[in-house]
């Protein structure tokens, strides 16, 4: 499991270097236009990305200052979002690349942004924390096209085509 966790940090890398890529050539305002997705705009899911992103880095690791919303826009510019983005991306590889395999089969135990306590399978919930961001990412990735952008592919299966990560990593 620790090498597929650590593999799919990478690929969340190679996928968000993408989109935000694409999502450089449009202008702040199409970034931020009303949209009727989840959260409202291609800023808005991105930031929401980042946050949970932290949030869940938090829980796992126990450490950070607390995130009390992930609807929240903190950052409403692209270079500086594409900075924090980049923040929790090294955080998710270095807590990957450290796991103690032996954790996997832990109980996380965590408080929800509502208040619930709730105890889940460590696994369970990187594997949450992954495929939320492919979600994300995706919903990203088909309004850029809206916007009339084809931006690059973003398929595990073609990140591991092109890095042969996952054949690369010790078992």
């Amino acid at each position: 499991m620790k090498r597929l966790f650590v593999s799919r940090s990478l690929y969340n890398q190679w996928a968000n270097a993408r989109l935000y890529a694409a999502m450089a050539a449009l202008a702040p305002e199409t970034l931020a236009a009303p949209s009727a997705v989840n959260f409202g705009s291609i800023l808005a899911i991105a930031n929401h990305l980042v946050l949970a992103d932290r949030l869940w880095l938090n829980r796992f690791t126990g450490q950070g200052a607390p995130v009390p919303t992930v609807d929240a826009v903190p950052y409403p510019d692209l270079a500086a979002l594409g900075n924090a983005r980049e923040v929790e991306e090294r955080r998710a590889l270095a807590f990957c690349r450290a796991l103690d395999p032996a954790r996997c089969g832990e109980t996380l135990h965590y408080v929800t942004t509502e208040g619930t306590p709730m105890s889940l399978p460590l696994a369970l919930c990187l594997d949450h924390f992954f495929n939320h961001q492919t979600h994300h990412r995706g919903q990203i990735h088909g309004l850029l096209g809206a916007y009339g952008l084809k931006a690059a592919d973003i398929d595990l299966l073609g990140f591991e085509r092109e890095t042969a990560t996952f054949a690369g990593l010790a078992g």
